[in-house]
Formats: structure tokens, C-alpha cells, sequence
């Protein structure tokens, strides 16, 4: 017999006070622990909540969920371990404590101690304590890591190593379903590439992620949080997009021909009371008051149904429109009076102490070309961009006509704190423009008076990205805009940068997006 683990949600509602935020509301799903799912919708719309809701970091307002296994969550907070080995043993189980435990208990074999020995040595079976060092490697093997990283600092571990370790021990915790948020945030092409290779030999987790190319590496199943609803499909992202906007198209279509039967029903509605109140006034002025007062009645009633059958057909009609979504198109300003030649860079080269990471570093961009650098990380990408922007010394030649304006967004955003009102008049930025681009990443409400250091990292993303357009400019340098950002506001980002055609030099993992937008790409070894 087969068990299936369910996370059961039933009836359940949840919203946020100060200021208050409905978040989901009467929310029935069921998700299969087997299913490789990935979580998506836009910014705000409720995916860590939910996550955070499943693993009871929050309780429903009103409702259930309901699973078997316990949770284990990326991204945890972390300790400082002498070595990565007990870096990943201790958290997944406290294996060096029982050990400790059973040798202690061992040496006064009283029928208590031998009682709590067989306890902790079961609780130790049960988390492969024996085989724990061999599974350990093998995961490592399957995330394309040397086992030499075992006897590393944890402290010398980049982002993305840390990364795909915290993940392995997901995956090595005995009875524990996976929850994964944004685990790309830190990864190179490369890195993302490994991790959804080993995600998709994996069976049974949640993840949230913005990047397209890699969700339809890893996932078979998707968790859509639209505007109204939440619907399970079994498919990958691109098959869910490609169904999705035809059904967008379809709808839209349909709202365009309800809203005219609205208009016309309405318009209904108003000549019916108007003949109403005509035949009343009719009646008051005729001779036969029985006869006329008889048949104004009945005219009165017809039309009252006749109102009220419109009235409901416009509440019916009005129900298909809930989830449509209002968005503004976006648009990137350029400056189209700039030379052909917008940059020039001969034989550079940059180092570190002793150590050149960048030799012999050659380039021609011309207006309208977007170069994307790809890299591992640590390969010295970013370098180049601080080279051009003349943040750091480096040998060679970087030749920019003077009157060509740059404007770069970097991947800390610029603005750390104050509100975005004093960041604008700080920097004499066109507030009417810079508000028209925020509406455009759905950035709305009482968002001008909030210190940015209380905005979440996509919002932070939207600010950073809005402060760099809102220029007119010869050339855009962005290191790395993607992160944090929704699907739909990487596809709004893409669709103005073919319209508006921008010089531009990135560095972005994002790979669908790179494929989309790249005129020329330079790859560093």
C-alpha cells in the first residue's frame, strides 16, 4: 500500500493588522508532499505567507492546515561550526550530543540508562546516524561539490556554496518535507543550473522562485496565486505561462464585450425608471385615475423586475471581471542625441594585492547594442562594471564620450534608508516620472512617507531599478536587477527594453531573461 501525505488547507482565511491586508480568504488546497511545486505570483501576493503558514511560523484567522511531516525551511539561521561537516551534522540532527549521550550511559548500564540509551540510539537510526558521513558525501557528489569542503571554515563558504549546502541538508533531515524561498538569489548560471538539476531528482518540496529557465528545470506541478484565486496545475513553468496567457487573452476579450452589456444594461436600468416615473406622472394628471393608477401599477411592477433582473445580471457580469489585472505599461528613456561609439576599453586589467583577475580585457559597445557578462562568481564582473564607472584602479584604457550619461543600478540598492520622497529631492530626480515608473512594478499606497529600511527586498529591487530609469540616459550599466523581482515585473522590464531599445551592459543569472534581451554576451573564464 502506497501512503500519500497531503497538506490539507481547509476554509482558511488570514489577514494582516497595521494596516490591515487580506491576504487569503475561505482558501481550500491540497498539495501531494510528492509533487515537485513551485510557488508563484506576484510581489505582496501572499507566497511566504503561505510558506510561513505550512511550517505554523503563523496561524490561520480562521480555518485549518493540516500535514504529516514536519518542515524544513530555506533559507535558516545559521551558526559559526569549526568545519563545514558539522556545519551540515548538526543541523540536521544533534548527532555529536547523542553520541556523547550513549557513551555516557553506557558506562553505568543501570536498567534506566540502558531504557534512555535504546531511546536516543533509536532516535539516531532513525536519522541514519550510522550512514549519516556517506549520505553527507553522496548529496555533496550530487550537488557537483568536492568533499574537501567538509573541512573548510563554514565563515569561507560563499553565498552560493552556503547555499547549495543549507539545501542538501533539507534533504538529509529524516521526515521533514521541504519548503525552499528564493534559493537563486546567490547563484551564478552555473549554480543554478547544478541546483535544479539535483532539485529535479529530488521527490517532494515547495519552492518559490522568480527564475523561469530554472523552475522548468526542477518542478512538475505549480501553485498560481492570481488576483482573486489559487489554482494547482501539473506542468512546468513555460507550459503554465503559454496556457495562461491564453486564457489572459480570452478574458480579456470577454471583459471587453461585459463591460459593454454593463454600459447597456445600465443604461437600461435608467430608462427604465425614467419611463417609470413618466407613466406616474401621467397618472396624475388623467381624468381615469382608476384606470390609469391600474395599469401605471402593473407598468411600475414590470419595470421593477425588469430593474432588478438587470441589477443582477450587472453583479453577475461584474464577478467575471475580478481577476483581471490593471497594469501600466512601462517605458525606459533614452538619450538618442549620443554618439554610435559609446564605450571603448583597451587591453585592462585589474588586481587584487598581487593577483590579476581581469588581463587583456578588450570591448567595442555601440549605441543600442545590450551586452550581458556572464561569469562564475568571483570571476570579476563585476570589477569590469566598477572599472567603467571609475570606482577602482585598474591598467589599460576605458575611453566614454563626456557628455554620455550613465546611470547604474547596483545589486545593494543606492537608497539605504529615509523615505523615497528625500532620496528624490536629494538627488533632484523628476518625482511625477519616478512615480509613474513605480506604478508600473504594482508599488502603490502610503509608500512615499515609509522609511526604505522597513521595504522588503523586492521592493528595495523595484526602488533601485526606478532610480535608474527615471533619467533619460546614453547608457544603462545594471548589476544583477533581477533578484527578488516577480516573474511579471521581469517580463514588463523585458517587453520596455525592446521597446525602447537602451544601450546596455548586465550581469544577470536570469537565464530566460538574458536570452530575451542579449544583443552580444561576453563570457569571463
Amino acid at each position: 500500500m502506497i501512503f500519500i501525505s497531503i497538506i490539507s488547507i481547509k476554509n482558511m482565511t488570514f489577514y494582516y493588522n497595521n494596516p490591515y491586508k487580506e491576504v487569503f480568504e475561505n482558501l481550500n488546497l491540497n498539495i501531494d508532499t510528492s509533487w515537485k511545486t513551485g510557488l508563484i505570483g506576484r510581489n505582496g501576493r501572499g507566497k511566504s505567507t503561505l510558506l510561513n503558514l505550512i511550517q505554523k511560523k503563523l496561524k490561520p484567522l480562521m480555518g485549518s492546515i493540516s500535514l504529516d511531516e514536519k518542515i524544513s525551511y530555506f533559507p535558516f539561521k545559521t551558526e559559526e561550526y569549526k568545519n563545514v561537516k558539522d556545519f551540515i551534522k548538526n543541523n540536521i540532527a544533534p548527532f555529536q550530543k547523542w553520541e556523547n549521550l550513549m557513551d555516557e550511559l553506557l558506562k553505568n548500564p543501570t536498567i534506566n540508562n540502558i531504557e534512555r540509551y535504546d531511546e536516543i540510539h533509536n532516535m539516531y537510526m532513525h536519522n541514519n546516524g550510522y550512514e549519516i558521513d556517506g549520505l553527507i558525501e553522496k548529496e555533496l557528489y550530487d550537488m557537483n561539490m568536492n568533499s574537501d569542503i567538509l573541512y573548510r571554515k563554514k565563515a569561507t563558504l560563499s553565498g552560493g556554496e552556503l547555499t547549495r549546502v543549507m539545501i542538501i541538508i533539507l534533504f538529509l533531515k529524516n521526515g521533514y518535507f521541504p519548503l525552499i524561498d528564493e534559493p537563486t538569489n546567490h547563484l551564478d548560471l552555473k549554480g543554478r543550473e547544478i541546483l535544479a538539476e539535483y532539485l529535479n531528482r529530488k521527490k517532494g518540496f515547495i519552492i518559490v522562485s522568480h527564475d523561469r529557465y530554472f523552475l522548468d528545470k526542477c518542478i512538475d506541478h505549480i501553485i498560481a496565486i492570481n488576483k482573486s484565486d489559487i489554482k494547482v496545475y501539473k506542468t512546468n513553468y513555460t507550459e503554465w505561462e503559454y496556457n495562461f496567457e491564453l486564457q489572459k487573452n480570452y478574458e480579456r476579450k470577454t471583459n471587453e464585450k461585459l463591460k459593454k452589456q454593463i454600459n447597456l444594461l445600465d443604461e437600461a436600468s435608467k430608462r427604465s425608471r425614467k419611463w417609470s416615473s413618466k407613466k406616474e406622472k401621467e397618472k396624475a394628471a388623467h381624468t381615469d385615475k382608476g384606470y390609469i393608477g391600474a395599469q401605471s401599477k402593473r407598468l411600475m411592477k414590470q419595470a421593477m423586475v425588469f430593474e432588478q433582473k438587470i441589477e443582477k445580471s450587472i453583479e453577475e457580469k461584474n464577478k467575471l471581471l475580478k481577476n483581471e489585472e490593471k497594469d501600466y505599461d512601462l517605458k525606459i528613456f533614452v538619450d538618442e542625441k549620443v554618439p554610435n561609439n559609446i564605450l571603448e576599453i583597451r587591453d585592462l586589467k585589474i588586481k587584487y594585492g598581487e593577483k590579476y583577475i581581469i588581463r587583456d580585457f578588450n570591448l567595442n559597445l555601440y549605441k543600442g547594442q545590450r551586452l550581458f557578462i556572464k561569469g562564475e562568481n568571483g570571476s570579476g564582473k563585476t570589477s569590469i562594471i566598477n572599472a567603467i564607472l571609475n570606482k577602482i584602479d585598474y591598467e589599460g584604457q576605458i575611453i566614454i564620450p563626456a557628455h554620455i550619461k550613465i546611470n547604474y543600478a547596483s545589486q545593494i540598492p543606492k537608497w539605504k534608508n529615509g523615505t523615497i520622497k528625500e532620496n528624490l529631492e536629494k538627488e533632484k530626480l523628476d518625482e511625477q516620472r519616478y512615480r509613474d515608473i513605480i506604478a508600473c512594478f504594482n508599488l502603490r499606497g502610503n509608500i512615499w512617507n515609509k522609511n526604505l529600511e522597513t521595504f522588503s527586498d523586492g521592493e528595495k529591487k523595484k526602488i533601485e531599478i526606478a532610480r535608474s530609469i527615471v533619467e533619460p540616459s546614453g547608457l544603462y550599466i545594471w548589476d544583477e536587477p533581477m533578484n527578488y523581482l516577480d516573474i511579471i515585473i521581469r517580463e514588463k522590464i523585458e517587453e520596455a527594453i525592446l521597446e525602447s531599445n537602451p544601450t546596455m551592459i548586465i550581469i544577470e543569472h536570469d537565464k530566460y531573461f538574458m536570452e530575451k534581451i542579449a544583443t552580444n554576451i561576453i563570457e569571463i573564464n
